[in-house]
């Protein structure tokens, strides 16, 4: 079967896009990798590449954003181990080698490859591999070393783009007789607009949570965003950190053709209104004919005290009226 589509599952962060990746994977005929695929969003992905070689180019750059794109999809495509360098393994999840995929598909939006030398070929050298460059020079010896020329127009990029992703999810979907594999955070909801448009047949599912959960959260776990320690002036920096993540939102629903797309589901109606929740999954995705074959093998709406209204026993009362006040629109009540 090549035939497939994708669901694209997102949030904000620690918003529970887990819990419904785990129900749709509850579904015959729907599954996706146990991980995130974030090839799309995160830095040297698909969108740097594209600002680089479509939207910001510049003789040197594209060449540059072509080379990182190619060493995060061999960290991609690696095996990982205690003495190995890290990868994400996605060569043998999805049945395919990912590496080589990224190479030809590379090959397909570039016009040539040429042998040149640049200074930003220098900038990651160690100081004897620049030692060994300037001597190189000195005696008139090169250090040329392959490049790309890439300028393909915003048509060319997304059809190859899409060509790309379809392609490295080809044989995960016969091997596993999928018909819709879901994809844990492969779009940010912050960046619908430019991301959503690399998959062919795509809908997006945006799982909303209530941000003093969210807060309720960190606290748990004693840290911020990174491995920030907790203090009285953090839920300040966290109420602003809600407001940023959520300021291209708006610009994103204007869209209609966008909207026709995405489904916003409350974390909370999962465990609260599960029945109708997942009617509205159901109809929206179009898999009423898919049997919900391992209902409650991945998700629990019955652990509702364990996600929901966690604020209440964990928040400091002033940050929980603090965090309602500044971000009341999206609490849930």
């Amino acid at each position: 079967m090549s035939n497939f589509d994708f669901i694209c599952v997102s949030g904000y962060g620690r918003s529970g896009s887990s819990a419904c990746v785990d129900l749709l994977k509850e579904f015959e005929y729907i599954d996706g990798p146990d991980r995130e695929f974030r090839i799309v969003k995160d830095p040297c992905g698909l969108l740097d590449l594209e600002l680089s070689i479509v939207d910001n180019w510049e003789f040197i750059r594209h060449n540059t954003a072509i080379n990182e794109f190619l060493k995060y999809c061999a960290m991609l495509s690696r095996k990982d181990g205690i003495l190995k360098r890290v990868g994400k393994n996605f060569s043998e999840l999805l049945y395919v080698d990912f590496l080589k995929e990224s190479e030809d598909y590379i090959d397909r939006i570039s016009n040539f490859t040429y042998v040149g030398d640049t200074m930003l070929n220098r900038y990651h050298l160690n100081s004897l591999q620049s030692f060994n460059q300037r001597l190189k020079s000195k005696f008139g010896l090169t250090n040329a070393v392959p490049m790309y020329f890439s300028r393909p127009s915003e048509g060319k990029f997304l059809m190859e783009t899409r060509v790309y992703l379809r392609k490295i999810f080809k044989n995960y979907s016969l091997n596993n007789n999928v018909y819709k594999i879901v994809l844990d955070q492969a779009i940010s909801p912050t960046n619908i607009d430019k991301t959503l448009r690399y998959f062919d047949s795509v809908n997006m599912v945006i799982v909303d949570r209530d941000p003093r959960d969210i807060y309720a959260t960190m606290v748990n776990e004693k840290r911020f965003l990174g491995l920030d320690n907790l203090d009285r002036n953090t839920v300040y920096k966290y109420i602003e950190w809600h407001k940023c993540v959520r300021k291209r939102v708006t610009q994103d629903v204007d869209r209609h053709t966008l909207e026709n797309n995405i489904l916003r589901v409350k974390f909370e109606d999962l465990f609260y209104h599960y029945d109708r929740t997942i009617g509205q999954i159901v109809d929206f995705l179009d898999i009423a004919n898919f049997e919900h074959s391992n209902k409650g093998s991945r998700f629990n709406p019955g652990k509702i005290h364990h996600h929901v209204g966690t604020w209440k026993k964990i928040l400091d009362k002033n940050d929980a009226l603090l965090i309602e006040e500044e971000l009341r629109e999206y609490c849930y009540s």
